[in-house]
């Protein structure tokens, strides 16, 4: 990170300066707004007597630094005022410099949270947008979310999410770690978010449906089966244009598409059959594209 420290006081720049620096960070001295040279600063820690009312100049040249106002008391005139007009943070002198570093981490590590968070918001919306959700949520947990595609469930449940101010733990019933869940008691403020409902055999997803129902937990489900369960949200029929994209296949590469994605999750009969072909018409079509049959069994050993 590099630092601009605008203070008068030689003495006291520089040794800031050299304490910084022993932190790893990159300082540069000005004596004044005058000498303060154009450049990017991450920081700029400045001294409210060194730089008076030009607070907010610095802010409007550096609007995406941190600025940390030295003061030598407390008013509105070097405090309130400033954190109105785009100073971040002060600090009394004499102060210590750890507590300087301790600021200068905090709002470091706080404007990449929120760039990071921003970043994911903005990508949500814009694939919310692509989504078309029933509403409104009038609805708690449990429930499932019964759908064509993985996708749509995701966004649905996040947008759920976010309508009501939860936070999930995220589960896939592929792996073994969603067994933990039903280990403990329910918990209130505790809200699950299961995928792969599929995956399940008939006689274990009956078992694990009933233990979910005295747990705030949402499901998905990618099929077209009637699902028992109290609370069943059906989005299989809403036209989402964000599973449509792409590339359009033909036919032959669409049946292969769909035999090497469910082909592990179903049986070759329940798979012929969804597919409307006899058994030995998937084996043979199977041979034809190269497909290679995977074996639950085989692929957990």
């Amino acid at each position: 990170m590099k630092v601009l420290i605008i203070e008068n006081e030689i003495y006291l720049a520089q040794s800031i300066a050299n304490k910084l620096s022993d932190s790893r960070l990159e300082c540069v001295i000005a004596h004044s707004l005058k000498e303060v040279q154009k450049d990017h600063y991450d920081v700029i820690l400045a001294s409210f007597g060194t730089i008076n009312d030009g607070y907010a100049e610095l802010s409007k040249i550096y609007p995406q630094a941190i600025i940390i106002l030295m003061i030598a008391y407390i008013n509105d005139d070097t405090v309130i005022k400033p954190l109105r007009n785009g100073v971040t943070d002060y600090i009394v002198k004499p102060f210590i410099v750890d507590e300087l570093i301790r600021k200068i981490t905090h709002y470091k590590t706080y404007r990449e949270m929120s760039e990071e968070i921003n970043f994911y918001r903005s990508y949500f919306d814009f694939i919310e947008r692509e989504l078309s959700i029933p509403e409104p949520f009038l609805y708690n947990p449990p429930f499932v979310i019964k759908t064509n595609f993985q996708r749509s469930a995701d966004v649905y449940a996040m947008r759920y999410a976010r309508e009501k101010h939860l936070h999930f733990q995220f589960f896939s019933l592929k792996e073994e770690t969603w067994k933990s869940i039903f280990r403990v008691p329910p918990k209130k403020n505790k809200v699950y978010y299961i995928t792969k409902l599929e995956e399940l055999k008939k006689s274990d997803r009956k078992d694990f449906l009933e233990a979910a129902l005295k747990y705030n937990v949402i499901l998905s489900i990618v099929s077209s089966e009637k699902v028992a369960f109290p609370q069943v949200i059906d989005i299989s029929r809403q036209s989402n244009s964000v599973e449509l994209g792409g590339e359009i296949l033909s036919v032959k590469e669409y049946e292969k598409s769909i035999i090497s994605q469910y082909e592990s999750r179903y049986p070759d009969i329940e798979l012929a059959k969804k597919l409307g072909m006899s058994r030995k018409s998937l084996w043979e079509k199977r041979k034809k594209y190269g497909i290679i049959r995977k074996n639950k069994n085989t692929a957990q050993s």
